[in-house]
C-alpha cells in the first residue's frame, strides 16, 4: 500500500511517502506521464460571452451572495447555474472555485455554500458551478462520454476565467476545491492549468470508466474495452500528474465503498509533488468536521488568508 502521512501542527503540513513491497509489487503498469500538448489541445476553448445574469442577491454576516447564471461553451447545455460570494469592504481577495460531488444531500453546487461563506470572512471571492455530466444526463457510450468529459472540463476552465475576471480577485491566489467527480475535473484541470496555485480534491477516482462502467452499465452496450478505450486518454490520472508546481491537497476515506484505498493510493501516486494526503475515519461524503477543518487550514496556508478569529 502507499502511504502519505501528513502531519498538522500549527497549520504546517508535512509529507512523508513511501511504498511498501507488496503495493510496488502489485503495480504492473507504468505510472502516468505528463499530459502531452495533444491531449492539452482536446481542451482547448475560444472566448465565449459569459453574458452573466444575477436572479437574486443576500448579505448574510456581511458576506453577499449572489445567484446566477451564464452562458455555457456548449449551448445544449443550457445556462449554467451558480453561486457567487464575495466578501464585503474593498481590498484583494483570493479566489476560490468550487465543484460539488454527485451523491444525497446537496449533490449541487450548494455543498460548498456553507463553507464558501465562511471562507469570504476570511477574505476569499468564490464561485460555486453547478455540474452537467454526469448529474444532469447519465453516462451513455464511450464516444458520447468522450465528448461530455471534454465539455465539461472545458467549463472548468471557463468558470476559473469568470473567478479571475471579478474585481478584487487576486489573480495569484486562486484554488480549487473539488469533490467525487468535480474532484476528478479539477484533476484534469491540474494538468493544464497554470493560473491555480492549489487544488483541494476530495474521494475522486484516478479513470472515469471504472464508475460508468459499473454504475451505469448501459454504457457498455458497445463493450467495456470499446468504452475505456474511447475514453481513457481524459481519465484525472493522466492529467495529475503535471498540476506542479501547484499543491495538492488529497481527502480519502479509510473505508469507502466506492473507492478502494489501493485506487485511492495509486491516485496520490500519481500526482506531482507538492502534495499531502489525509485519510479520514468518514463515509465517500466526508461530511464530516475534522475534513472541512483540515481544508479551510490548507487554504488559509496557501492563499495567505487572513487566519479566523
Amino acid at each position: 500500500m502507499y502511504i502519505v502521512a501528513t502531519l498538522r501542527r500549527i497549520g504546517i503540513f508535512i509529507t512523508l511517502s513511501f511504498l511498501s513491497p507488496a503495493f510496488s509489487q502489485s503495480m504492473t503498469l507504468p505510472l502516468p506521464q505528463k499530459p502531452s500538448s495533444e491531449s492539452a489541445r482536446l481542451f482547448a476553448y475560444k472566448s465565449v460571452a459569459f453574458d452573466l445574469k444575477e436572479d437574486s442577491v443576500k448579505e448574510q454576516d456581511g458576506v453577499t451572495i449572489r445567484d446566477v447564471h451564464y452562458a455555457a461553451y456548449t449551448p445544449q447545455r443550457g445556462p449554467i447555474r451558480a453561486y457567487l460570494v464575495r466578501p464585503s469592504g474593498k481590498g484583494r481577495f483570493a479566489g476560490l472555485l468550487f465543484f460539488h460531488w454527485l451523491g444525497e444531500p446537496n449533490g449541487d453546487r450548494n455543498e460548498f455554500l456553507d463553507e464558501a461563506v465562511a471562507l469570504a470572512r476570511q477574505g476569499t471571492v468564490s464561485l460555486l458551478i453547478q455540474g452537467y455530466f454526469p448529474w444532469a444526463v447519465a453516462p451513455k457510450d464511450g464516444e458520447t462520454d468522450r465528448q461530455r468529459v471534454i465539455d465539461e472540463t472545458i467549463e472548468v476552465r471557463r468558470a476559473l476565467d469568470l473567478l479571475i475576471s471579478q474585481p478584487q480577485v487576486d489573480r495569484k491566489r486562486i484554488g480549487f476545491v473539488g469533490h467525487d467527480y468535480g474532484a476528478m475535473y479539477g484533476a484534469i484541470v491540474s494538468g493544464l492549468e497554470k493560473r491555480v496555485k492549489t487544488y483541494v480534491l476530495m474521494a475522486g477516482m484516478g479513470n472515469f470508466s471504472a464508475w460508468s462502467l459499473k454504475y451505469w452499465p448501459a454504457s457498455a452496450a458497445k463493450g467495456e474495452e470499446a468504452y475505456r478505450l474511447a475514453i481513457n486518454a481524459l481519465d484525472p490520472i493522466r492529467y495529475v500528474s503535471g498540476a506542479a508546481p501547484a499543491a495538492l491537497l488529497f481527502q480519502f476515506s479509510n473505508t469507502d465503498k466506492y473507492i478502494p484505498k489501493a485506487t485511492a493510493s495509486e491516485f496520490v501516486l500519481a500526482a506531482s509533488e507538492p502534495k499531502s494526503v489525509i485519510w479520514y475515519d468518514a463515509l465517500h461524503d466526508l461530511n464530516i468536521e475534522a475534513a472541512r477543518k483540515d481544508r479551510h487550514e490548507w487554504l488559509t496556508l496557501h492563499l495567505g488568508l487572513a487566519r479566523r478569529t
